[in-house]
């Protein structure tokens, strides 16, 4: 009897939406209302007293008796959800009347969730791996931000680090550690099953400025529209990802995107606008009075007692270049140099202000999807444009997706889709950093004018300056006159046949092939500052300039091929096993070609290559010369890879019980040396799903309503393409004569290694997952080891070889961490709920095996100690007397020596890592109806870096090496740093006269009094740089939305529409951390990320 209502049941969730094990009758009442008389029942076919009901949209609602019975009426058409505490939610379409049994499925089921690896589909119930998704709709929190950056704070151990606010900008992804040292450390993307292959060769010639170009725009995935997303799996270990072999070391993100379901056509459209504003954390930076006293101050204790002697003295700022009357300041009288700077203090530019701008951004999604049960679609187009915070900066990205699955027969499906996106980004040239200028710019300087201290500092010392415009320099001219441009095109075709050979066996083929374009110029005009720099034909002596052009054009077209077989047989009901195999060949072809042209004239588009300035004697040797510069301005690069590759996966459950997968894989590439091409991987699983044990009733319910239990070990690969196995020749711009001909010369890189082989990553791992009353408390608790061997690096080599060094697999690290993951719904109720969320993760990494080319803890790399760790100085105060910072010895240093005192190596300490060894995220959601609000953040714990800026004025940019009279004991110290703008806190500082140790330490003139100051201590940067470092730790706010969906059967009847739902929500609304800079996601001076404002709105027909 029970098999039979099995039976029954399953045909009726066929045949009904959503699963509704309800019958379907012919009864309607009168004024288009139908009628529900049904019993709700678990899985087991129990009532659920208490159960509720309710109409979306309207008050309608009503709760189930002690039989778990439901009679009331609703407008035909309504969505009805049914609920119970620790159930699973049911919603469905009320199109004719209902009656009978509606299962609800427990929690413990619900969270059986389908996983999809790119291969195939499981479940999490039946799945050994580490494996975290996360829905698309979920995703979708900031308008403006892209998939990588969206996934910031939603998974345990996918750390997610923004690398600045620019738009378009890809965010950076590390899953459970750093598993190579110079090879690539990013997951591997997977879109629809086919993995991402879009890497354009780089390109390396003198004549280029590293500024010319960007890469912004080169990371495949930054293309895909979020809205297309259906659902994001994160595959974490072996177990999970060594399906993907040799590319799996890093993790795998495996992306399915949206498809069509059979009825009616359904519209969707969506539209954002966001209002994005400058950040609010302020450097708390001088005003122009504070920094006029401050250089005031400054010239009365360091300039104004050595001109009084006749000796040379420092020039810093306005008010040096005033006291010292230089320039157009000269032979003023004392009157008419306080009157000039008290007219200079009455007005302060907030150079942010001026710079960085509050923006109007918005955002456009159209969807149209439907066809029977022969053929379905599903057509997408998307358009964004954001205008970013640089007033000259934009970002645009079109999106085209469209599916067509078919139905030939009951035996034969065929899947085709074609996705295109088109991004743009614009920006003004790279030569001069806007933050950087708004950050150290004075404040007395006025935008509307060239800028007199910006640049001036070796000239205002009478130092020759050939960098140094004779018709001055103005950020906001600089802004206007260059400009930096990318368009990138990528465009994707896949094609899927499966074909049902026998009831459990499957043979699937998978086609794809990509197309990649990325166009990027870099425009220069004659006037521009960076025009400027950018003189190449020995002009140091001459006031010319010409505009240049650098253009960057590059495409990839990759392929894949797969053919797979799918077994999936079920033995004596209980023993359910799924086998697969199959091999797959891809491959990419990619070629960059590149050209600068100097002398280029917008107008017609035409240039002119400048040869000498008049009066240069031409020589032979001068001519070889101009020959060599213009040879070396075009080139191209060319890749090109193939692999080819052998794959099984098999899957055995008992019951949904007990599991056990084994996989394997094996990977040819011709990256690889000639007895190393081949690389095999794999993976071995276990899980046990405790609470399907008979004895769970009895000892661990009602308090655990499910348990799971997984152990796994495997394999998986990295492949390291900053090394070859051929013998690499880097071509130079010389050439030698011999025979009457001319042949260029070359310079070997790097030779011939035969064994040059894949980096190999042990994984192993232990969790256990347990959902808590009714699965209104669930906790994921996991920990993993990773050991990477043939980690590729450089090593000494003999020096007869003709080199130093080489790269080969020489180096070993470990990954060690924990996981954890709660989840709680202490509120659902009919009207109510409420839902929060958060993650912990803790990755330790250690170089295990390095064999350095380099000595010393300086190196960077040291065994024993994590990647990226950070060696320096123990601060032991200032020293009173002396006024600078002292600094702890080493134990096994010998104190008595005098000779150490100096020696950087005597100093280092291990002082924490650059990047966080925790990290983290929440989320909260609490709706009320139809109301919901929702928040959601991340957190870093522990990181740390250094306050390094790049100072545009300091002792370097006076390059007097020879007139140097006392070295400089920190970068602190350096009294050239003045002449532009900083904090408020400089002027808190050691002085002979008030000399206090709880602030900064005294200021020093290299080129003033000898005070052997450097003979106390350190002075190696890598020592005193202790004292600018930060604590980057933080948590952020992330995102708080609040969103509505209109009553349903208003909208209906009122707007005629299916439904409408409309949200607001803003972006980096509140950061909590010490750090003393804009944010400490993005340390230093780069550009800042931005907090916005968006309003959506959501439209289905």
């Amino acid at each position: 009897m029970n098999r039979k209502i099995t039976l029954l049941a399953a045909a009726l969730t066929l045949a009904v939406p959503l699963g509704v094990n309800a019958q379907q009758t012919t009864e309607v009442t009168r004024d288009n209302q139908v009628a529900i008389r049904v019993t709700i029942v678990d899985d087991t076919g129990a009532p659920l007293p208490g159960a509720s009901v309710r109409i979306q949209g309207t008050k309608l609602g009503a709760i189930a008796d002690a039989k778990g019975q439901v009679s009331l009426h609703a407008p035909r058409g309504s969505k009805v959800i049914f609920s119970f505490i620790g159930m699973k939610s049911l919603e469905l379409i009320l199109d004719a009347p209902l009656s009978g049994p509606v299962k609800l499925d427990s929690q413990a089921s619900a969270l059986d969730q389908v996983v999809v690896t790119g291969y195939a589909k499981t479940s999490t119930r039946r799945s050994a791996g580490s494996v975290a998704t996360i829905k698309g709709k979920d995703l979708l929190t900031q308008p403006l931000v892209g998939v990588d950056a969206l996934l910031q704070g939603k998974l345990a151990g996918v750390d997610v680090r923004s690398v600045s606010g620019r738009p378009g900008q890809t965010a950076e992804i590390r899953i459970r550690g750093i598993n190579t040292l110079t090879g690539n450390a990013s997951p591997l993307w997977v879109v629809d099953g086919i993995p991402l292959q879009r890497d354009l060769p780089a390109f390396n010639s003198s004549k280029f400025f590293s500024k010319d170009f960007s890469d912004l725009l080169s990371d495949g995935i930054a293309g895909l529209n979020p809205n297309d997303i259906e659902s994001v799996t994160v595959l974490k270990d072996a177990a999970a990802a060594a399906i993907y072999g040799s590319r799996a070391a890093s993790g795998v993100i495996v992306i399915t995107t949206k498809r069509g379901a059979a009825g009616k056509m359904r519209i969707n459209y969506s539209s954002n606008l966001s209002a994005t504003a400058r950040p609010s954390r302020t450097l708390d930076l001088m005003n122009s009075k504070e920094k006029l006293a401050w250089e005031q101050e400054l010239w009365d204790e360091f300039s104004e007692p050595r001109r009084a002697k006749g000796l040379s003295y420092p020039v810093l700022g306005a008010v040096g270049a005033i006291r010292s009357g230089y320039g157009r300041y000269t032979g003023w009288t004392k009157e008419q140099q306080d009157a000039e700077i008290a007219r200079l203090g009455e007005h302060t530019t907030d150079w942010f202000a001026e710079l960085f701008r509050p923006s109007f951004s918005h955002s456009h999604y159209l969807s149209l999807s439907g066809g029977s049960e022969k053929s379905r679609y599903f057509l997408s187009l998307g358009y964004l444009d954001n205008k970013g915070l640089l007033r000259v900066d934009g970002y645009s990205r079109y999106t085209l997706s469209s599916k067509l699955d078919i139905t030939a027969s009951e035996r034969v499906k065929l899947g085709l889709s074609l996705d295109m996106a088109m991004q743009r980004t614009k920006g003004p040239s790279s030569y001069i950093d806007p933050y950087t200028y708004a950050f150290f710019a004075n404040p007395y300087e006025r935008p509307d004018a060239n800028d007199e201290t910006y640049r001036s500092l070796r000239i205002a010392n009478n130092v020759p300056d050939p960098s140094y415009p004779i018709n001055g320099f103005n950020i906001k001219h600089e802004l206007e006159e260059t400009s930096n441009k990318i368009t990138n095109f990528s465009g994707t075709a896949n094609a899927n046949l499966t074909v049902r050979l026998l009831d459990d066996l499957n043979f699937t083929g998978t086609a794809s092939f990509g197309y990649v374009g990325n166009d990027a110029e870099n425009y220069n005009a004659k006037t521009s500052y960076a025009a400027w720099l950018d003189r190449r034909f020995e002009d140091e002596n001459t006031p010319r300039t010409y505009a240049s052009l650098a253009q960057s054009q590059a495409y990839n077209l990759n392929y894949t091929l797969r053919g797979q077989l799918n077994w999936s047989p079920t033995f004596a009901t209980d023993h359910h096993l799924s086998v697969l195999a199959g091999s797959e060949i891809r491959g990419h072809y990619a070629k960059t070609q590149y050209a600068k042209f100097y002398g280029y004239d917008p107008e017609t588009g035409n240039y002119a290559t400048p040869i000498y300035p008049e009066g240069t004697k031409v020589d032979y040797t001068k001519l070889q010369t101009y020959g060599v510069a213009r040879d070396g301005l075009s080139g191209r690069s060319i890749g090109e890879n193939a692999f080819a590759s052998f794959y099984f996966s098999s899957s055995y459950n008992y019951k949904t019980k007990y599991i056990a997968s084994l996989t394997g894989r094996i990977d040819g590439s011709s990256n690889f040396g000639s007895k190393e091409q081949f690389n095999p991987t794999g993976s071995l699983g276990l899980a046990w799903n405790v609470d399907r044990e008979g004895f769970f009733d009895s000892f661990f319910r009602p308090l655990f309503s499910s348990l799971t239990l997984r152990t796994a070990v495997g394999y998986t690969g990295n492949i390291n393409r900053s090394v070859y196995p051929q013998l690499i020749l880097n071509y130079l711009n010389s050439y030698r004569q011999g025979d009457g001909e001319s042949y260029r010369m070359a310079r070997v890189n790097d030779t011939p290694n035969p064994h040059l082989r894949w980096e190999k990553t042990r994984d192993a791992k232990v969790s256990v997952e347990m959902g808590m009353f009714s699965e209104r408390l669930r906790l994921s608790l996991e920990a993993y080891d990773r050991y990477t061997s043939d980690a590729v690096s450089p090593a000494l080599v003999t020096r007869t070889t003709g080199f130093a060094t080489q790269s080969y697999n020489t180096s070993t690290l470990s990954n060690r961490g924990i996981e954890v993951t709660l989840y709680g719904a202490p509120i659902q109720t009919k009207d109510w709920r409420l839902s929060a969320t958060a993650n912990l993760s803790y990755n330790r990494n250690k170089l295990l095996t390095y064999n350095a080319p380099t000595s010393g803890l300086v190196a960077g790399y040291y065994p024993g100690y994590p990647l990226g760790a950070l060696f320096s100085g123990k601060p032991d105060g200032i020293d009173p007397v002396l006024g600078i910072y002292r600094y702890q010895l080493r134990p096994d240093a010998d104190a008595l020596d005098p000779s150490v005192r100096t020696q950087t190596s005597n100093y280092l300490f291990y002082r924490g890592l650059l990047r966080a060894p925790y990290s983290g995220g929440y989320s909260v959601s609490l709706g009320w109806r139809d109301l919901t609000l929702s928040l959601g953040g991340s957190f870093q714990i522990g990181g740390k870096a250094t306050d390094d800026l790049d100072y545009p004025a300091s002792i370097q940019t006076l390059a007097k090496p020879s007139s140097i009279i006392e070295r400089l004991p920190s970068i602190e110290s350096d009294l050239y740093h003045h002449h532009l703008n900083g904090r408020r806190d400089v002027r808190d500082r050691w002085t002979p006269a008030n000399p206090r140790t709880d602030a900064h330490p005294r200021l020093i003139d290299p080129y003033g009094e000898f005070l052997g100051l450097s003979n106390y201590g350190p002075r190696d940067a890598s020592v005193t740089r202790v004292s600018r470092m930060q604590d980057l730790s933080y948590l952020r706010l992330g995102s708080v939305t609040l969103s509505y969906s209109v009553p349903s059967d208003w909208v209906k009847r009122t707007l005629h529409v299916g439904s409408l739902s409309c949200s607001f929500s803003m972006s980096n609304l509140l950061l909590l951390t010490k750090y003393k800079g804009i944010d400490p996601e993005t340390p230093g001076a780069v550009y800042p990320l931005p907090r916005s404002y968006s309003f959506g709105l959501s439209v289905g027909l």
